[in-house]
């Protein structure tokens, strides 16, 4: 709807509550307990920058479309959104920020998606290490 993301963020901020959605039809989405996906992320950030959101409940995992569902086996507390039907609050909406966005920094070109089995297999000692307090 609008094209300028000056006014996008102004009218963001003029309106409580609003935010922004993504349809999950070019990645899937990877919802985890905030904690989980924390720990998760200090594993997979030496592999690659897997892009994030972050709110004060979850952690959402961005990786390659239609594969969401190759992670879901590790982890018990995982939500998958995935294809034209599901979506997600992107930032700057409410409550969600970027921890790793989509895009590399230095020249804003989109970020490398992985395989949601590549990140599944990383939850799985993420999710039980976190369950039982103990650094990952």
């Amino acid at each position: 709807m609008f094209s300028d993301p000056e006014l996008v963020i102004s009218e963001l901020e003029e309106s409580p509550g609003a935010g922004l959605i993504a349809w999950t039809t070019r990645f899937d989405a990877l919802l985890l307990p905030r904690t989980i996906g924390m720990a998760a992320m200090v594993v997979l950030e030496k592999v690659a920058q897997v892009p994030c959101i972050v709110t004060v409940e979850s952690v959402i995992l961005l990786v390659l479309p239609a594969t969401g569902r190759y992670a879901s086996a590790s982890c018990d507390d995982l939500e998958v959104r995935s294809g034209p039907g599901d979506w997600i609050a992107v930032p700057p909406s409410h409550g969600t920020r970027w921890d790793t966005p989509p895009w590399v920094p230095q020249t804003n070109t989109p970020a490398v998606l992985l395989h949601g089995a590549d990140v599944g297999r990383r939850l799985e000692g993420s999710s039980s290490g976190s369950a039982t307090g103990t650094a990952v």
